[in-house]
């Protein structure tokens, strides 16, 4: 009984999607010649950077029951806010800092309008999708170019061992944080009881709409780190940086087995999913297949994931089994 205990305990979705990581990368050795080059290597690193660290915060997100398909659009809005700044020479300190106020301040109004004006979440975000989208080619005639060179530090200067993107250290910082934010902290046990049962955790004393705004607070904030990882790969920023973008983030997210529905999820599932959905772009490349099926080969992934995790908690009954919230902690 114990052995079996055991066994189910250590197959989990993570323990999967490692083997089919492995699996992959075995593969893409194989068939895909040049793939392991520095550069490459080097360039997905980076990508897989900005892709994890916006997918912990739509991990939160998601893990609230809510979703936020106005990413894309708010990267592009921040990536321009940015750009305006670093024209002014503005440090890599400075830009870091506006871009993640930005980011916090505009997923802020995502979360009050879904909180205070009881607008679906999906509804709310296209909405302001289409706001940012709208506003952008009216200020910003299709981009800002001619950018200094303090603008593109993080791309070109910042590199560990002289090779390692910069980028690669400023995700750890937020992976390790956001594992220990969401194994410990009291808040993020709030976050796991509304996902589970919003109903329940106002009756435990949770004040829901308080705690759904401060998440995509902190989601937008880690939207903004992203979007100066992509804003400064270059001395040109255009209006639709992020484009498309949040269907990456989505994918990663429930790649690494979240549930859509909210309330299970764990944070090194998405650092897996962020590798994968990072590799299917260059893993194309170099295997000689057409770019146009990387988005399809998402949205599947998407769509078996949600099937698989549908078929994993259909009979679960979604409660909290403790009301009170007398223990901080959650799932990491």
């Amino acid at each position: 009984m114990d052995h079996n205990k055991k066994k189910a305990a250590f197959l989990t979705t993570e323990f999967y999607l490692a083997v089919f990581l492995a699996v992959v990368l075995i593969g893409l050795a194989i068939f895909a010649k040049g793939f392991y080059t520095v550069n490459n290597l080097m360039s997905l690193l980076n990508s897989f950077s900005y892709i994890l660290i916006s997918a912990v915060g739509m991990n939160m997100i998601i893990l609230t029951s809510n979703i936020d398909v106005s990413t894309g659009a708010l990267i592009s809005v921040i990536c321009i806010c940015t750009a305006a700044i670093g024209k002014m020479g503005a440090p890599f300190a400075v830009l870091l800092a506006a871009a993640m106020v930005i980011g916090a301040a505009l997923s802020t109004f995502n979360g009050l309008f879904i909180t205070k004006l009881k607008i679906p979440a999906i509804v709310a975000t296209l909405a302001t999708t289409q706001i940012f989208q709208g506003i952008l080619p009216l200020t910003v005639e299709g981009s800002i170019y001619d950018l200094p060179a303090s603008f593109t530090w993080l791309a070109f200067d910042a590199k560990i061992f002289g090779m390692i993107p910069a980028s690669v250290l400023i995700c750890l910082i937020v992976v390790a944080a956001a594992l220990l934010f969401m194994k410990y902290s009291r808040f993020s046990k709030k976050i796991y009881a509304i996902g589970n049962n919003k109903g329940g955790a106002r009756l435990a004393g949770i004040n829901v709409n308080k705690t759904v705004v401060l998440t995509y607070t902190i989601a937008g904030a880690l939207f903004g780190i992203s979007a100066v990882i992509i804003a400064t790969a270059g001395q040109r920023v255009t209006t639709t940086m992020g484009s498309g973008l949040e269907m990456t983030f989505i994918a990663a997210v429930v790649l690494g087995g979240t549930s859509t529905a909210g309330g299970s999820g764990k944070i090194i599932g998405t650092v897996i999913g962020a590798f994968i959905l990072a590799m299917i772009s260059p893993a194309i490349n170099y295997l000689g297949i057409s770019p146009n099926w990387s988005d399809a080969i998402k949205g599947a992934i998407i769509i078996i994931s949600v099937l698989v995790t549908a078929a994993r908690y259909i009979k679960k009954k979604r409660v909290i089994t403790n009301p009170v919230i007398c223990k901080a902690g959650g799932e990491a």
